[in-house]
């Protein structure tokens, strides 16, 4: 039998592992991933108030690959035959994927080795929670948002407050999701405030003891203060390389099939939250990239042209799944355009939105992936 292509996959989130599985039967793969476990994001907002999802939430990767390996290390350098690591191995492959992902305020994700570190801060975290009287949550994105849900689920003996900077949450997405979001937030006795950017928090920046002072002069008289600013692009890897260049967000900009640097490493790909696909930064980006990122690093492996492929087409609209806690929700779904026009509605509710992700935050599905053991909640 003739040898498999050799793929390097560099970094173990959402695309990696999903992309590394794919193609574990039919090529040579190697995952490379400083974490020694999976963490699933989604998870660790409602584990700030349901303590007990966190060890549900945070996978090992032993039983992700069964032909392939996932080694315990960090990519310290790129090269056109593969990558070598921070600790001098050189790894060689005929095709690469670089999925580094995003970085974003603790404890929410975690790019440090120390697994345990990041469990203790998370904990800490419920800790001050669990104490609070009064929450600030500064940022109302799709984190923001469902942070202030579940607190307002689990705690609804607190007040709390949600900073935004539109009238709607998540004013990035349609605007009947954003009103239907905050008709919810304030039926669970959410405080909404709006206020423009101006703030003396950085992106990254965890948690705080408040008052918080919104950049008009008015005082939340918060005792915990919960930033949820947004992702940062994790893309020090590839930047590094000369022909690399970032797009205006800091996302690393790709050609039409979604290659960095076709022309000095044709064979290096890249995908995620970290590259400018035309996709947003969330885990629905990956649905749509990881079927197509697996036939061209196949195709790629097998020495065939990427160009007679077709481009990678983002999401035209993508779907949205917001639970406001485990019961209450709200999302928006994409409609074929004949059903749009027939005025199906593209909003849905509390029950759908429970079934389909806030019953268990997609926990199950993450699990299997990893081949862990089924999640009982």
């Amino acid at each position: 039998m003739a040898s498999r292509p050799r793929l390097l996959v560099v970094g173990g989130g959402y695309l990696g592992c999903d992309v590394a599985r794919r193609l574990d039967r039919v090529m040579d793969v190697t995952l490379v991933e400083p974490k020694p476990a999976f963490l699933h994001a989604p998870a660790m907002i409602r584990a700030l108030v349901k303590p007990a999802l966190l060890d549900a939430a945070t996978i090992p990767y032993d039983g992700l690959l069964r032909h392939g390996r996932v080694l315990a290390g960090r990519v310290a350098r790129l090269q056109p035959d593969g990558a070598t690591l921070a600790n001098g191995t050189t790894l060689l492959s005929d095709v690469t994927l670089v999925a580094t992902g995003s970085s974003y305020a603790l404890p929410f994700k975690s790019s440090a080795e120390d697994l345990e570190s990041f469990l203790a801060t998370h904990r800490a975290l419920a800790a001050r929670i669990a104490r609070a009287r009064h929450i600030a949550i500064l940022g109302a994105g799709a984190v923001g948002t469902e942070l202030a849900g579940e607190i307002a689920a689990a705690r609804p003996d607190i007040q709390l407050t949600l900073v935004s900077a539109a009238e709607t949450p998540m004013p990035d997405q349609p605007d009947r999701l954003g009103r239907a979001l905050l008709t919810r937030l304030q039926r669970m006795g959410v405080e909404i405030v709006t206020q423009g950017n101006g703030h003396d928090f950085a992106a990254g920046q965890g948690a705080r003891d408040g008052p918080l002072v919104l950049s008009d002069g008015r005082i939340v008289e918060a005792d915990l203060v919960l930033p949820a600013l947004g992702a940062l692009p994790r893309t020090d890897l590839l930047s590094a390389l000369p022909t690399v260049r970032l797009d205006s967000a800091g996302r690393v900009r790709t050609d039409p099939w979604l290659r960095p640097a076709p022309g000095a490493m044709p064979g290096l790909f890249t995908g995620g939250d970290m590259a400018a696909t035309g996709d947003a930064m969330t885990i629905v980006g990956i649905l749509r990239q990881a079927p197509y990122l697996s036939k061209a690093l196949r195709a790629a492996g097998k020495g065939k042209r990427i160009e007679h492929m077709s481009p990678y087409s983002p999401w035209r609209d993508a779907p949205v799944l917001v639970p406001l806690g485990p019961r209450l929700g709200a999302s928006h779904l994409p409609l074929p355009a004949p059903l749009a026009h027939a005025g199906m509605v593209r909003g849905l509710g509390d029950a759908l939105t429970r079934l389909a992700k806030g019953r268990d935050l997609f926990i199950g599905k993450y699990r299997r992936l990893l081949r862990a053991p089924r999640f009982k909640g």
